[in-house]
């Protein structure tokens, strides 16, 4: 604990706990050897682990480490959907082989390390910073088909009344059988036609 110099009833503001350590780096990190992969989270384990497709297109199980569990790490949160950067454990397996070859020679996937989780906002920044093909990760987003199939279900529509009411009249609007009038005006022996559409008025 920080020294309590004030004593009183105030000695608990001045913990370890409410000292500002340091100013969080707003730095992006990214991948800078061969061993960094930029990952997706498809699905979470216990254990601290979890599955994840990797830019190369191959799956991978990924290890949390301690930096990122625990008290406080509301920020490093593992989701499915999630874009992360991953360390390979090069230990494990000679460098030439591939995770496809790994997978038949041992029957388990390759393994690798947390290294860092992605926002949101770090997603469009790496996009801006880094060219990779981004595609990949984003056609295996498991989370954005589970948020299709939530909204419909079966035979039923989950929606309020207003919601049916204009979708109803959007496609109304877009059926090409709206009813247009013809009005004639007269002017100074000049009659002149125009079309009105109901839609307009």
């Amino acid at each position: 604990m920080v020294k309590n110099t004030n004593g009183g009833s105030g000695h608990k503001k001045f913990a370890r706990k409410n000292t500002s350590v340091g100013v969080k780096s707003n730095r992006l990190r990214i991948s800078e050897d061969l061993g960094e992969i930029y990952t997706i989270v498809t699905k979470v384990l216990g254990n601290s682990m979890f599955h994840c497709y990797c830019i190369d297109g191959a799956t991978r199980l990924g290890h949390i480490r301690g930096k990122f569990s625990g008290k406080g790490k509301r920020d490093n949160m593992i989701e499915v959907g999630k874009w992360v950067l991953i360390g390979l454990r090069e230990w494990d397996v000679s460098s030439n082989t591939t995770p496809s070859q790994i997978s038949k020679i041992t029957g388990k996937i390759q393994q690798c390390d947390l290294l860092e989780v992605y926002n949101d906002t770090d997603k469009q920044r790496l996009r801006e910073m880094v060219s990779a093909n981004w595609d990949i990760l984003d056609s295996n987003d498991v989370s954005k088909d589970k948020l299709n199939e939530s909204r419909v279900e079966g035979d039923f529509i989950f929606a309020t009344d207003k919601d049916i009411e204009r979708d109803k009249l959007i496609e109304e609007m877009n059926s090409t059988t709206a009813e247009k009038i013809t009005m004639r005006m007269e002017g100074n022996s000049v009659t002149e036609e125009e079309e009105i559409n109901f839609d307009d008025i």
